[in-house]
């Protein structure tokens, strides 16, 4: 089966790349980058029908590349998001992954390269305060990985991901408030936390 679905999905790709490559003079999009992004969709249908990491992997990355330069995006836009693929190519890997096995952890990482993405894109295009960000991305990852992961008995992520969000938020507000207030209600609620802990044994 695996052969199978290789040997046609590599023909579907050669019939495809002959038929446009007669038409490329008049096509609206460059020749290259449309089969660019063709080849990296091909690789991420096949790997529905194998189980090779290989396929998703170089599937995401041609096809980010591929569909990037075919939307000639303008110079500030485009840069943006040829920077912030360092987090969105992980994020579509782990998409694909997450949508083929349903594994928690899947998911877990995709939330975060996905927020760390878009910090990276907000950063290059406005200016945020990528610190402040970044903390509030770690924090939403660990907040959507406890909802969507329905392990609401092990609340240490949420908790974890709370922190992480007001810390971050703070940040970019003034670090003056993160200084004299957060650390000290931080070491309070890890205190209580440990208090009830024990005396709930």
């Amino acid at each position: 089966m695996n052969k199978k679905t290789s040997g046609i999905l590599l023909g579907i790709f050669f019939i495809i790349a002959g038929t446009l490559f007669m038409f490329r003079s008049v096509l609206p999009f460059d020749y290259t980058y449309l089969m660019t992004a063709i080849a990296g969709i091909e690789l991420l249908i096949l790997h529905f029908f194998t189980d090779g990491l290989l396929s998703v992997i170089l599937g995401s990355y041609l096809s980010y590349w591929g569909i990037l330069h075919l939307l000639r995006l303008d110079s500030l836009l485009g840069t943006a998001l040829a920077t912030s693929a360092i987090f969105f190519i992980p994020a579509i890997i782990f998409f694909i992954l997450y949508i083929k096995q349903k594994k928690r952890g899947y998911l877990t990482w995709l939330c975060l390269f996905a927020l760390l993405g878009v910090d990276t894109l907000l950063n290059q295009l406005t200016g945020i305060d990528a610190i402040g960000a970044l903390l509030i991305c770690v924090g939403m990852a660990l907040i959507l990985d406890y909802i969507f992961g329905r392990t609401y008995m092990y609340t240490s992520r949420l908790q974890a991901g709370i922190l992480l969000v007001v810390i971050g938020m703070l940040k970019m507000t003034d670090w003056s408030i993160y200084m004299n207030y957060l650390i000290p209600a931080a070491l309070i609620w890890i205190g209580i936390v440990f208090f009830v802990r024990a005396l709930s044994r």
